[in-house]
């Protein structure tokens, strides 16, 4: 056996060679989405760079596999032995748990502007400990472009012999992902790094919180979709296919900065200086800067493209939209256009058909699971009515010091289109619903989410 395992790791590492000697990998998106940029290419791959690739595009028998595989048992294998093995398995996954399933703000990456940093630091962590588990510094951690496979790949699936198998999962292997869930164009077209990742951390409590529009839509959506470990903050590090989700947001980020040239990260001292923290590949306690986790080759990796399907990056087309059906469980209210700052919406709207607000509202009603649900616009258009989707999203809870309450006000950062800025302008009735969406195996609950006090703003 030993033998085997010897001869799969030669295979990859020759492999690996050729590849580093021959491969030149386009880090751009598709033409459709880049219409004025150019083409860039990636630097050749260095010797000390691995290539992250899609898992859905590599045989699932192929040595790159096969090493991922056993790299992960043996990091399970230590945490059965003590689950307190920092290079073990269950040790990482309670790292995730120590900085998202917190109430203490300090140390909370969810919600705010350091998510996508601390979570690109998060894998790198994980890559570390699967390259030193089975002495191959070639290894690389996978990426799942559900853009392109909106199933789980093959290679999660197989039962309790397959390392990347996990039997929480409320999902099959024929599943498909609702085309809404993966929809990163809105994203993509997000100018602002606080309008994409997310705005800075609270200082106090009580403060609002704004998540960026990337962790709130495609983010959660998928991690709520698969349920199980996935579908909390606690467990989720757990979940192998969390690697392959997460390792497709830290390059959606990525692509997120080659898509325009307008899109610029944070440059103040709060988010640059900022220490995140994690553990190497021995298990070491180790800290960096956020401006140290930037440029993804001095942290030893690249990607082998940035390229999304086309269809879930540009804005939709009307024969693609989900369709408003009216449910029991829709929560139905006004927007407030006294408290809608409807004036600087409108003059947003200058030669732009679509642009970014923040959707503001109160729960009177507060659900203790995830909330996943469509939400539209409905008002009166030439004396019917007309529903205009903008988006879907899922709530998580927030916890609170004192109790495990969601945080009563809400803040959704949406993409909305020019029609509805020129509705709210014209002090017009409008109708804010949440539709709520049904989940694999999973049933919604019977009562509508109550909300109040709904409000439209611009970015701060």
């Amino acid at each position: 056996m030993k033998k085997k395992s010897k001869e799969t790791r030669r295979f990859f590492l020759q492999k690996s060679g050729l590849t580093a000697l021959g491969l030149t990998s386009l880090a751009a998106l598709p033409s459709s989405l880049a219409k004025t940029q150019p083409v860039k290419e990636a630097p050749l791959q260095q010797s000390n760079l691995v290539t992250r690739k899609n898992i859905a595009d590599i045989p699932v028998n192929d040595p790159e596999i096969k090493v991922l595989k056993e790299a992960v048992g043996i990091l399970k294998k230590r945490s059965d032995r003590s689950p307190l093995d920092p290079m073990g398995w269950t040790a990482h996954g309670m790292l995730h748990a120590t900085f998202c399933a917190t109430s203490i703000y300090a140390n909370q990456v969810h919600y705010n502007w350091y998510v996508w940093p601390w979570h690109r630091l998060y894998l790198w962590s994980m890559e570390q400990k699967l390259q030193k588990a089975v002495n191959e510094p070639k290894l690389a951690l996978h990426y799942w472009d559900w853009t392109k496979k909106n199933t789980i790949p093959e290679h999660y699936w197989g039962g309790e012999s397959n390392p990347l198998f996990n039997n929480t999962r409320q999902v099959t292997e024929h599943d498909i992902i609702p085309t809404d869930f993966i929809n990163v164009g809105a994203g993509f077209r997000a100018e602002s790094y606080k309008t994409f990742g997310g705005y800075p951390a609270i200082k106090n409590r009580g403060e609002a919180q704004l998540d960026g529009l990337a962790e709130q839509s495609f983010h959660n959506n998928i991690h709520n979709w698969i349920g199980g470990q996935m579908a909390t903050f606690t467990e989720s590090g757990f979940e192998p296919v969390f690697y392959g989700h997460h390792g497709n947001c830290d390059r959606i980020w990525e692509a997120w900065q080659a898509y325009n040239p307008k899109n610029k990260l944070p440059a103040g001292e709060e988010w640059l200086e900022k220490r995140l923290f994690a553990t190497d590949g021995n298990g070491t306690p180790v800290e960096f800067k956020i401006k140290e986790l930037l440029n993804i080759n001095d942290l030893g990796y690249q990607f082998e493209d940035l390229n999304l399907n086309p269809a879930f990056c540009n804005p939709y087309e009307v024969a693609d939209l989900p369709d408003r059906e009216k449910t029991k469980q829709d929560c139905i209210a006004p927007l407030n256009v006294q408290t809608s700052e409807t004036g600087e919406i409108y003059q947003e709207f200058i030669n732009k058909e679509r642009a970014h607000v923040i959707l503001h509202f109160e729960r009177a009603q507060l659900p203790y699971q995830p909330y996943c649900a469509r939400v539209f616009f409905e008002y009166d258009k030439n004396g019917s009515k007309k529903s205009t989707y903008s988006g879907t999203f899922t709530i998580l809870p927030i916890l609170d010091l004192d109790s495990v309450l969601l945080q009563n006000g809400v803040h959704l950062q949406i993409e909305i289109e020019k029609e509805i800025a020129e509705v709210i302008h014209a002090n017009k009735d409008v109708q804010v619903i949440f539709q709520p969406v049904p989940l694999p195996n999973r049933a919604i609950p019977n009562e509508a989410l109550k909300l109040e006090n709904i409000s439209l703003k611009m970015g701060i």
